[in-house]
This record gives structure tokens, sequence and C-alpha cells, in this order.
């Protein structure tokens, strides 16, 4: 819903030192400052990427709004510093809440069991640049990600250094203690439990990072061993169902800080958090769950037996196959997921009959978000 779409009388008039703003039903007090720093005045940004030329210290500190006046889909004020500003109010409007991002990816669904139609995409859609690009394929692709936390691409070519291309084309390939690409195949002596052909339990991965990767890229070059099916599971979906089923042990995991360490001698990396991360608002931030590394901190007042039983809980419910997809990985597949939301795993597989090879790597949400706005943008400006 923009300013154009609905016919309703726009107010705004001087209150106080700053603005009172009313429209579609909504009303609110703008602070002076507030709009001062939405100036997109010639000489207070600069053109090419519109970052303030101005610092606090250049604006008075007891800045007021001397006229203000609500004209089609801006608002002109006068600022008492001698500034006039022509604020568009579908920006405003936007970082009000009351009108929608209308770039912004859709919110995310949880879900509790397979979606009726597998997320496969086709890469040739996604293209190697935006020039190859089908704007309505990459929208897509970046629509269902966001909505279920994962989508698998299909028909990228299935040799080593693909998952570096994928991740740069959709991001920015972010390092691990495990360097930039990570061989995913049976190794003697493993640095990790992926490393081996056991069965992997739903976990995240590398909660002990400070910032634990956002993204995860897993791409298949060679999947012949019986065994191996991959498995991904809704950590939002868990969140709901424990808080709606369990909510005392719902808390221990909101509350309990827990150190992840992975810790093999040569190699040592720590962070501290909690398996359900909520923000100040009460949103839903993301889940660090691996119960091969967490270890809870007993502090006054803490109650481990709720975390364990909460833990117990959660092992249950991300392991039970009907709350699970599960599927194989063909040469040329790429699974990526959202690794602060969906839970990933593997069956155990037989390396003694047949070659097993996945890379992996990690990017940050910044890149998928950055790619669908300028998708949804580039669209629209081709539209229209």
């Amino acid at each position: 819903m923009t300013l154009v779409d609905r016919p309703v009388q726009l107010s705004a008039e001087i209150a106080g030192r700053g603005v009172h703003l009313r429209w579609a039903g909504h009303a609110t007090d703008l602070h002076p400052h507030w709009l001062r720093d939405r100036t997109t005045e010639p000489g207070q940004i600069e053109a090419t990427n519109w970052q303030r030329l101005f610092t606090p210290h250049d604006i008075p500190a007891d800045l007021s709004v001397v006229a203000v006046e609500a004209a089609g889909s801006s608002l002109l004020v006068e600022f008492s510093d001698g500034h006039r500003a022509h604020l568009d109010l579908g920006t405003i409007t936007r970082d009000l809440g009351w009108t929608i991002d209308p770039d912004a990816p859709p919110a995310a669904e949880a879900w509790t069991t397979p979606l009726d139609s597998f997320p496969y995409i086709d890469w040739s859609g996604i293209g190697w640049t935006d020039d190859d690009a089908d704007l309505d394929a990459v929208i897509a692709a970046l629509d269902a990600f966001y909505r279920h936390g994962y989508v698998v691409f299909r028909n990228t070519p299935a040799c080593e250094g693909v998952v570096d291309r994928v991740a740069n084309r959709i991001g920015y390939i972010s390092g691990q203690n495990f360097g930039w690409v990570f061989d995913v195949r049976t190794e003697p002596n493993p640095t990790d439990l992926a490393y081996t052909s056991i069965e992997l339990l739903a976990h995240t991965d590398e909660p002990y990072r400070q910032a634990p990767p956002g993204i995860q890229l897993l791409h298949c070059i060679a999947n012949e061993a019986p065994g191996g099916e991959s498995t991904l599971v809704d950590g939002l979906a868990a969140a709901l169902a424990m808080q709606h089923d369990r909510p005392e042990l719902f808390r221990a995991m909101v509350e309990t800080e827990v150190e992840f360490r992975y810790d093999m001698g040569t190699d040592t990396v720590v962070n501290r958090g909690h398996v359900f991360e909520y923000d100040r608002h009460g949103r839903y931030r993301g889940m660090c769950f691996n119960t091969k590394l967490d270890v809870p901190l007993p502090r006054p007042g803490v109650d481990l037996d709720a975390w364990y039983a909460g833990r117990r809980w959660l092992t249950g419910w991300l392991n039970d196959p009907a709350h699970q997809v599960e599927f194989r990985l063909e040469p040329g597949d790429l699974m990526f997921m959202d690794n602060h939301r969906v839970l990933h795993g593997r069956r155990e597989f037989d390396a003694s009959r047949g070659h097993r090879h996945l890379q992996g790597c990690y990017i940050e949400h910044d890149g998928p978000d950055t790619m669908y706005r300028l998708a949804v943008r580039r669209r629209a400006m081709l539209s229209g």
C-alpha cells in the first residue's frame, strides 16, 4: 500500500519543535532532528552514495520546525537553521511502519512438514551476471529462500570451485576456521564430524564463531555412496512449537547462556550465546543448536534441569522425520540455506561403496537481501 493507492487525507502541522503527521488512521509526532536527517537536498548529501555531508555538530541542538506543508508525495519542511527540505512521504511512512517497504524480501513462513513443492531452482535463471539473469527467476528463487529458509539450485557445473562462484554471485564469500571453501568428504583424521560417514543430527553450523555464519552453501560434486541423504528442519517452527507446548523449557533455551567451543588443540574458537536468540522487541533472530559442542554455563538462578530437558525435547522435535524434509543431493545440486534458521543433517553413508565429495562455504545475509532489492527495483524500472 502506498500513498498513491489510498485517497486518504494527509495532514501535517507544527507540534512543539517538530511535526504532527496524520495519514490513513495513523498519527504521530516527528522529531525535528529525525526530519532533518532525511534531507536529500543538494549540498546535504553526496550525490552518488546518498551519505550525509553534515554531522550532528553542524545542526543546532535546539533545532525546530518553523513551517511544514504536505504537498502531493512530499513533505515540505523549513527548519530554524534556515534549511528547507522536500522529504519523500513514502520513505517517511515506510520508516514509521505505516506502509510496507516495496523492496523488502517476504517474511519467514514457518513449516513443520515438507513443502508441497520442493524448492528446486534451475541455476540458468539466476545466471553468472546480472545481464544473464532472468529477473523473475531471481526474485522467485530468493522469495522461496526467505519464506522457507532454503532452496536447492540445480544444474550448476559439478566441479570444484563452483560453490565459490555461486557465493560471490549472490553475495560475498566469508572465511572461517576451515578456510574460504571447505571439502566435505571422509578423511582419516577428521577435523569435524562432517568429514566422516556417520549420521549427523539436525544442527546449525559453527555456533562457536563470535558471529555464526549466516548462510551455508553446500555443492554436490559427486555422490555415489549409498545413503547420505540430506535433511532440513525449520528452527523457527521448532521455536514456535516449544513456546506453545513447553513454555518453561522454552524460557530456559532463551535465557540460559551457552558456551559453544571448537577446540582440537591446534585450533580453538569460542563463542557464548543462547539456543534461541530474540531481539529486545521479542522478534525471532535465530537459533544456535549443536549438541556436539555446547555447554550451558552454570550460574546462580540458572535451572540446568530445564535446559537439559529443553535440549532433549528439541533434539526429538528437530529429528522427527515428520518435521523434516529429506532429499538426496545429486551432482550439480547446491543447497542454499539460512544457518540462523534452518538446521541441517545427514544420514549415514557407506564410504567404501562410492565416492562422495561436496564443497561448502558461507556468505552473510546482506548478499541475498541486496540481490533481491535490486532485482525488484530493476524489474519495476523495466516494466514502468
